[in-house]
C-alpha cells in the first residue's frame, strides 16, 4: 500500500485539529479525539494501526461494494435521480461508468448538464463523460480534488436523490445534505469518521490510484447485484420535492 503507518496518523491527527486540507469539504467534526478517528478507521478500512504500512482489509472493500450497489440499484428502480463524479478518472472511472450504466438499465435518471463554467481563476472545468463528472482543463481528465469543483458540480444540477462520488466531491455532496455513496482510500479520513458517527454515506474502501483491470472483480460484483435486484420487487419511488437548484455555498 502507499500509505506509511506515521503518514496516516498524521492526517488523522490534522482532522482532529481541523485543518480544512484534509476536510474534504465537510464541516470540522466536534468533540473530535484521536482514538475516535482510529476506531473510525478500524470499523471502515478494518486497519488497526500495527505495523508499518497500512492496509485495507479486502473483506472490507467486499462488503462495503455491495451495499453501496445494492443502495445504487435501489434509489434507480425507485426512479431516484443519481449523480457521478469522480476526481481519480484514470483509475475509478470504469467502476462510476458501470455504476452509472447499471441505474440506468434500472431505471434511474442519472443526472448530467453541459460544461461547467470555470472554477475558481484557472482553466479547470467539469465535463461529463459517461455520465460520469470529472474536473477537465480541455486538454486531459486531471486527478485533483477540490471544493470549488463539487460546488459546481452542485449548482448546476438538480437536486440528487444520492450521490455517488470520491474525495471532495463526496464530502461537499454530504456537508450539502445529501446521501451520498463514496469511494474512499485510507487518507479519505474525513469520510471515514463521518460514516462512523452514522452520516448518511456509505463507503467503500479501496486505493484509488490502481489501474483500471485492477477493479474487475467489483464489476463482478456488480454483476450479481444487478442480477440478484432482478428479482426483487421495486420500490415506491421517491418524492423529488422542489425540482430548484441550489447554490455553491449549501455545504458550509
Amino acid at each position: 500500500m502507499r500509505f506509511g503507518r506515521e503518514e496516516l496518523i498524521g492526517v488523522m491527527r490534522q482532522l482532529v485539529h481541523g485543518s480544512p486540507a484534509v476536510q474534504l469539504g465537510l464541516p470540522r467534526f466536534d468533540d473530535l479525539t484521536l482514538p475516535h478517528v482510529e476506531m473510525a478507521m478500524t470499523s471502515v478500512f478494518g486497519w488497526k494501526g500495527d505495523g508499518p504500512r497500512a492496509r485495507i482489509a479486502p473483506a472490507h472493500t467486499v462488503a462495503g461494494f455491495t451495499v453501496a450497489a445494492e443502495r445504487v440499484l435501489e434509489v434507480a428502480r425507485a426512479g431516484g435521480r443519481l449523480a457521478f463524479a469522480t476526481s481519480r478518472p484514470a483509475s475509478l472511472l470504469v467502476v462510476h461508468r458501470a455504476l452509472a450504466a447499471a441505474a440506468v438499465d434500472a431505471g434511474g435518471q442519472v443526472l448530467e448538464a453541459e460544461e461547467c463554467g470555470s472554477i475558481g481563476r484557472g482553466r479547470e472545468r467539469i465535463w461529463w463523460l459517461d455520465r460520469v463528472a470529472m474536473i477537465t482543463d480541455r486538454e486531459g481528465l486531471l486527478a485533483i480534488e477540490s471544493v470549488q469543483a463539487a460546488d459546481e458540480l452542485l449548482f448546476n444540477l438538480p437536486r440528487p436523490d444520492l450521490v455517488v462520488a470520491d474525495r471532495a466531491f463526496a464530502g461537499v455532496a454530504l456537508a450539502a445534505g445529501l446521501e451520498v455513496v463514496a469511494f474512499a482510500d485510507l487518507d479519505a479520513v474525513a469520510l471515514a469518521v463521518a460514516a462512523w458517527r452514522g452520516r448518511a454515506i456509505r463507503l467503500i474502501p479501496l486505493d484509488e490510484r490502481r489501474p483500471p483491470h485492477a477493479y474487475t472483480a467489483l464489476l463482478e460484483i456488480l454483476d450479481d447485484v444487478v442480477e440478484q435486484a432482478a428479482i426483487v420487487p421495486a420500490p415506491i419511488e421517491p418524492d423529488h420535492g422542489s425540482d430548484l437548484r441550489f447554490g455553491a455555498t449549501a455545504h458550509q
